[in-house]
């Protein structure tokens, strides 16, 4: 394996420096004359420079490395996935940390809007607890923990009806939210 290597090595040098030892022989043979009025130059050029003896190649071996102490009683590996990984998983507690979010947005949206007269809230399950910031922040938490806490369980029954779910429920709270924000700056520009 190593007169192998070596072989290989002797011959890329030798590809190498092939045309380099061409361009040093066609470059001393060509002359270009180019017409002009200046004075001709007196500087004399030195003899041209002895060709380059042949390079000697001296092969090196390498050894292996000795192996480093262990620093750690860990023995490496390489890394694998857990037996219970389900791929999307990320994207689904994603999709339910958003969920949480548009709640809380809407809550504070809601709030907002109550002050500005004429808006008031069209849920009608909601409408009871919105006069009372601690009770309608307290609905509003439990609902939305019930929802997040039945999306994973859902989630671990069948996974297709939790993306649809939870992809449904924020498009309405992503709606709610909106509208929310819509009737501020109406309500503001009047």
């Amino acid at each position: 394996m190593k007169a192998k290597i070596a072989i290989v090595v002797i011959a890329a040098s030798l590809v190498a420096a092939a045309p380099v030892r061409a361009a040093a022989v066609s470059e001393a043979t060509w002359d270009l004359i180019v017409p002009t009025t200046l004075i001709p130059s007196t500087l004399a050029l030195p003899t041209p420079l002895a060709a380059p003896l042949p390079a000697v190649l001296e092969v090196l071996t390498v050894e292996p490395p000795a192996p480093l102490p262990a620093q750690m009683g860990l023995t490496p590996r390489l890394p694998s996935l857990q037996r219970n990984y389900r791929p999307g998983k990320a994207f689904f507690e994603a999709n339910l940390i958003i969920m949480l979010g548009l709640n809380v947005a809407d809550y504070v949206s809601t709030r907002e809007a109550l002050k500005y007269p004429g808006l008031t809230e069209t849920n009608p399950l909601m409408k009871p607890f919105v006069n009372s910031p601690a009770a309608f922040a307290a609905i509003k938490f439990g609902t939305t923990a019930l929802s997040y806490v039945s999306m994973k369980f859902l989630f671990k029954r069948n996974r297709t009806m939790a993306w649809i779910m939870t992809t449904a429920t924020n498009a309405l709270l992503s709606y709610v939210v909106a509208n929310n924000y819509r009737q501020i700056q109406m309500a503001k520009a009047r």
